[in-house]
């Protein structure tokens, strides 16, 4: 599988004409055969930035995608408005199965910066988690202040890794959007965290998941930590980063003797 990220930096007044082409082109790439994903995203804090993520399945396929009829009259257009065009190509993302197996937490982190790219991509991941009558009730706060890092790992008891990572999302339930009859947010946050882990897993990064909710005393001190509102509730923070030493093999968990058919 090789995922391609190209971000394209354009000015305020061909904008709107860069995005109609780029749109054209996700439309016109997501029908060829070996497109697994064509993705078009608009940066929520530099509105000159904008973000194609490709993902395919073989260098033979995507060979063909650059020789196809839009490619070449889309992509020349779009480099020819834009002020700054580049990509960046991993040929060796990490395979579903192999995430799921491959992935472990760290505790120790190398103390190289996690670009705000990256940190978006985790984002994405995480926020396609499955939702009761989809209402999504995830918030997230990005930590990347020393100072809050170290002190929400002496916060937290299991928060060691927090002291080499050099960024953490934090991931709170908005109780307004959870709704009165939201009693599976636990779960549906649960699932938001696995999908940032394996995704972080995937771009050949480390996580540990910390563990908030519902020791109710954690839920409170980082509440008052980062002065959340009373609509939001702390679940967890992930530690991520580039882990600083090589990750043993996952022992086999594998076990039939968990498992129970149930049959007529």
């Amino acid at each position: 599988m090789i995922r391609i990220n190209v971000t394209i930096e354009v000015k305020s007044e061909v904008r709107a004409q860069v995005v109609e082409l780029l749109r054209e082109m996700s439309e016109l790439s997501r029908l060829e055969k070996g497109c697994i994903g064509y993705e078009i995203l608009e940066n929520n804090r530099l509105d000159n930035v904008l973000m194609i993520i490709e993902t395919w399945e073989n260098e033979t396929l995507l060979a063909v995608h650059k020789r196809s009829d839009h490619f070449v009259r889309i992509i020349p257009r779009v480099r020819e408005l834009a002020t700054e065009m580049c990509s960046q190509k991993f040929t060796d993302m990490a395979a579903v199965n192999e995430a799921i197996v491959g992935r472990r937490s760290v505790k120790n982190y190398a103390p190289d910066k996690v670009c705000v790219e990256t940190i978006e991509r985790l984002l994405r991941a995480a926020m396609y988690a499955p939702s009761v009558k989809d209402r999504r009730p995830w918030e997230f706060f990005v930590i990347e202040d020393r100072e809050h890092l170290d002190t929400l790992a002496e916060t937290l008891p299991e928060g060691m890794a927090l002291r080499t990572a050099p960024a953490a999302i934090l991931v709170c339930c908005n109780t307004r959007r959870a709704g009165l009859d939201g009693g599976n947010w636990p779960q549906e946050l649960g699932a938001c965290v696995q999908n940032l882990m394996l995704q972080a897993y995937g771009e050949k990064l480390g996580t540990t998941w910390v563990g908030i909710y519902p020791q109710m005393h954690r839920v409170h001190q980082v509440k008052t930590l980062f002065h959340l509102s009373s609509e939001f509730v702390p679940f967890a923070v992930v530690a991520i980063g580039k882990p600083a030493n090589e990750q043993a093999l996952v022992p086999e968990r594998y076990d039939p003797s968990k498992i129970h058919f149930i049959t007529r």
